[in-house]
């Protein structure tokens, strides 16, 4: 069984350590990089709590084989996934290999719990009710108060069990019991844990603005976008795409795309050496040709010189 406690200073070393998730993060917030992983894993479950201290932006898919469920344990801010807003009144509910982009408040816990297909394939009615469940529907969705206690308290629970049964060489005992109890709860979320759904529209369109804005710094990495350029783009006014970011990132358009061009050239730095690719050739590469200020901006977000991230 998989028992895992790691603390990051990077969020990329963060995102690559999340077991069987294809996914990047990005650091929007200034300052020293803080985060924290804790996850069990068994042949057919995966259950993790993770936080970060700075804001962070995730893109990527969920695993292919696996349902996802999720709830916000702390935060002052609401979380963002697949375009809806994630409060302390809902949880996350992914169907495998789905695509997302998900915005994660600064001081934020999120508990996750990911059950694989093979598994409900030996759960055939449970597997049948969670299909319901998703099909079709908003990838949040409303849950009850006493519904989100029982998921919080199911992280204290079996991580206990998990860790005494593995100091008892119990392993196999361990994996079936955290896997039974996932199960069990699941089947009382999809029988009494649900409220009614009601579309965030508001904040699916504010989600879809950001979203356009990192597609289209993705697609040209060396030429900056501005905000003149994503509003017509858009088709939108400058103070409805200025709303827009404020409310899901925290940040202005400007402050979130250099953010998120500065971690793309972190990446490079961290994967290459110097005989590779220069500092400069890194940032060139997206966009930052004025050397002073990209170091600048650099140590400002990440709180290190960009020399500082290079492979030993």
């Amino acid at each position: 069984m998989q028992l895992e406690n790691h603390t990051f200073t990077d969020a990329g070393e963060h995102a690559a350590l999340l077991s069987g998730w294809e996914q990047q993060y990005f650091q929007l917030d200034c300052g020293p990089f803080h985060s924290r992983l804790q996850q069990i894993g068994t042949h057919g479950v995966h259950v993790f709590h993770e936080s970060a201290n700075v804001r962070v932006v995730q893109r990527g898919s969920t695993p292919s084989d696996m349902l996802v469920f999720g709830v916000v344990l702390d935060g002052n801010a609401p979380v963002t996934f697949a375009d809806r807003s994630v409060t302390a009144e809902s949880m996350i509910c992914a169907r495998a290999n789905r695509d997302f982009v998900l915005h994660f408040p600064s001081e934020t816990a999120l508990l996750g719990v990911g059950v694989r297909l093979p598994l409900l394939d030996e759960h055939p009615r449970l597997a049948q009710r969670l299909e319901r469940l998703i099909a079709g529907k908003s990838p949040v969705l409303p849950l009850a108060q006493a519904a989100r206690e029982q998921f919080t308290a199911l992280w204290r629970d079996i991580t206990g069990e998990a860790l005494a049964l593995n100091a008892f060489a119990q392993p196999e005992l361990g994996q079936r019991q955290v896997s039974a109890r996932i199960l069990d709860m699941l089947d009382s979320l999809v029988e009494n844990g649900f409220a009614d759904e009601k579309a965030d529209i508001t904040w699916m369109s504010h989600s879809t603005v950001v979203a356009r804005a990192h597609e289209m710094i993705v697609a040209r990495p060396l030429e900056a976008v501005t905000v003149l350029e994503l509003c017509e783009a858009l088709r939108l006014s400058r103070r409805t795409v200025q709303t827009s970011f404020r409310l899901v990132t925290g940040k202005s358009p400007v402050e979130y795309m250099r953010a998120i061009r500065l971690n793309h050239v972190r990446q490079l730095l961290r994967t290459t050496s110097a005989a590779e690719l220069t500092v400069r050739d890194a940032a060139q590469h997206w966009g930052f040709f004025h050397s002073g200020h990209f170091t600048q901006h650099y140590r400002e977000l990440f709180d290190a010189m960009p020399s500082d991230n290079r492979p030993q």
